[in-house]
């Protein structure tokens, strides 16, 4: 009996010391409202829906467009204010399949790094994003990494007196990363509600909305109307030697109100195009 009671006492004992780890547990980590860099995020109160894509050449003869199209539809009966990111690239693999076709790695090495490296050969964006100033955004990001870890940032690559200076254009996620901290700067949707609604045309380059705007000669055409809108745009991919095309497009729309990214979504383009 006596045997009975001791060990009755120590299983009490360890369930209350039990509990009050787990209390302690939860109380040691905040809730957090955080969102990715990267990734897909949807919000319930809205959809987008009707995308397409197609080619078409431009008319300078600088490069090839491409077209997208599609429909923000509001499930809700409030009005939504939202911000358009769109961003266009194309993004390759930094390893040489057929370099790699007749030299591979040995077979004890099961991960493959290289899988893993890709490179922007081309890029394009609604609106547009100056890659000097991502530079300097993912620079200082790193930089501050590096304070943190207590070890040097990568030193930059020296420029030769007398030499052009090129575009060089950095990682795509540094891209997306810029776009989900400085929001402020993209083009101005209203998703409009059950109430006040009116039928409004939004264009680049256009002052005033009207006749021009419908004409498309800009690089977007936004028509807001009740409970929808409509999105025409088009992205130029300049020619080059080995004559790449986009193979990705990202939308990404903030919510002004929340102030949060409501909506991220990126298409992977394969096959060919029908050029128009």
């Amino acid at each position: 009996m006596l045997r009975k009671l001791i060990l009755a006492f120590f299983l009490f004992a360890a369930a209350l010391i039990a509990q009050d780890a787990d209390k302690k547990g939860t109380t040691a980590q905040p809730v957090t409202d955080s969102q990715p860099a990267g990734g897909r995020v949807r919000d319930d109160r809205f959809s987008v829906e009707n995308v397409s894509f197609w080619k078409k050449n431009a008319t300078d003869g600088k490069g090839d467009y491409l077209e997208v199209t599609f429909d923000i539809v509001n499930k809700s009966e409030d009005a939504i204010p939202l911000k358009m990111f769109l961003i266009a690239f194309n993004e390759r693999d930094l390893v040489d399949s057929e370099y790699r076709r007749f030299v591979e790695y040995p077979k004890w090495r099961v991960f493959d790094e290289d899988k893993k490296m890709h490179k922007l050969v081309l890029f394009d964006s609604i609106p547009a994003i100056k890659h000097e100033e991502v530079a300097a955004f993912a620079r200082k990001k790193e930089e501050a990494v590096a304070k943190n870890g207590g070890f040097k940032p990568r030193e930059e690559p020296s420029e030769e007196s007398g030499s052009k200076k090129k575009t060089t254009l950095k990682q795509f996620l540094q891209y997306v990363q810029y776009v989900h901290e400085n929001p402020s700067a993209g083009v101005d949707i209203l998703l409009q509600g059950y109430e006040n609604t009116n039928y409004n045309i939004k264009c680049a380059g256009e002052a005033k909305a009207g006749k021009k705007c419908l004409e498309k000669k800009g690089v977007y055409l936004i028509e807001e109307k009740a409970l929808k809108v409509n999105v025409w745009a088009k992205l130029l991919a300049r020619y080059t030697v080995d004559k790449k095309f986009f193979n990705h497009l990202g939308l990404v729309l903030y919510d002004t109100e929340s102030k949060k990214i409501a909506y991220r979504q990126f298409y992977s383009i394969k096959g060919r195009f029908k050029v128009y």
